[in-house]
């Protein structure tokens, strides 16, 4: 597996909803990345969240849930949902996201959809971690301006919480 040298430590917290020109332009270390991309960048919007995790802290929502699933008065739709576009996802590394068939490889593009169930797993140790989602434009337009991501939330486990 081919190993990324990005030191995520010196990012910012990333982009939201960005297309690619403008995603590389504010992150160019992700260049080498967007090389391996298995479809035509264009296509895509792109969401990248970079966190600095502690050990029980989870980069992403921990209970199993989809992504981009329409919403109408607050209840996702899944008749609106698009099965036939792709979704991505890339991990610099642990923690790992869990879909229903398994956890996820580090630095590879893994292809998924709307249906997709999955879920974040808790950091083990202080590690920071960069995440890339991109969605079709037809599931997910880019917005036209403020793409810069001014924080990255963290989610924690109510039962092992302390401060």
């Amino acid at each position: 597996m081919k190993k990324y040298n990005i030191d995520w430590s010196a990012q910012h917290p990333g982009v939201r909803r960005a297309p690619y020109d403008i995603t590389l332009k504010l992150m160019p270390d992700l260049h080498e990345i967007f090389l391996d991309f298995p479809d035509n960048l264009w296509d895509f919007s792109f969401d990248v969240k970079v966190h600095l995790l502690m050990p029980r802290q989870y980069p992403c929502i921990p209970n199993w849930h989809y992504d981009n699933v329409p919403r109408v008065n607050g209840i996702q739709k899944f008749n609106l949902c698009r099965l036939d576009l792709p979704m991505y996802l890339w991990i610099s590394g642990a923690p790992l996201t869990q879909f229903r068939h398994g956890y996820v490889d580090p630095q590879k593009w893994i292809r998924f959809t709307q249906a997709d169930e999955h879920r974040g797993t808790a950091a083990s140790n202080f590690t920071w971690r960069g995440f890339i989602r991109a969605a079709h434009k037809d599931i997910l337009p880019p917005k036209n301006s403020d793409y810069l991501r001014r924080h990255s939330q963290v989610y924690l486990d109510a039962k092992t919480f302390q401060w």
